[in-house]
């Protein structure tokens, strides 16, 4: 038997296991997941943004991407609705989702803000059916957050020796 799970990748600081025979799509901010059952009308689009700067406030940053990113893409009509958020090595997610319509079709958007660090990591989902619902959530739970690496800081400022202290007698 074959490995039934596909390979973990990493994008920026979020290592994931990408859903299985899903198209991808890379873009410079972005990768993109999309499975879609034409007969059907169905389809569904996990993406997964790299990480922006952020505020310390979670919500904050959660309102954010609502905004910008969320309503770029479709038109939501209601507020998101919230679900309790979780901590996890130093990284707040916060998720909400709300009901779309686009091109005279409905489904619903959801918005997962992962903060820390003074960034934020978002991954947006669109889907018009539930169909999809266990590959979105073993997605969702297979997103590993690693804490940024400290800004780059050039590495030719060694300390001085201890002798080099003034020492005046």
């Amino acid at each position: 038997l074959g490995n039934v799970f596909a390979q973990k990748e990493t994008v920026d600081l979020v290592t994931f296991t990408p859903p299985k025979v899903w198209k991808k799509q890379l873009a410079e901010s972005a990768i993109q997941y999309s499975q879609e059952d034409a007969a059907k009308g169905t389809y569904c689009l996990i993406t997964l943004y790299k990480a922006v700067p952020g505020t310390a406030n979670s919500k904050e940053n959660f309102d954010l991407a609502w905004v910008s990113v969320v309503k770029e893409m479709v038109t939501v009509s209601t507020a998101p609705e919230m679900q309790p958020s979780a901590i996890e090595d130093g990284w707040e997610a916060m998720s909400g989702y709300a009901t779309f319509e686009k091109d005279g079709v409905t489904g619903v958007a959801v918005l997962v803000t992962s903060s820390g660090f003074e960034k934020m990591v978002n991954v947006i989902i669109l889907t018009n059916t539930d169909v999809y619902e266990k590959d979105i959530t073993a997605f969702l739970e297979s997103v590993d957050l690693k804490k940024p690496a400290a800004e780059k800081q050039t590495d030719n400022t060694k300390p001085e020796p201890a002798q080099a202290v003034n020492q005046s007698s």
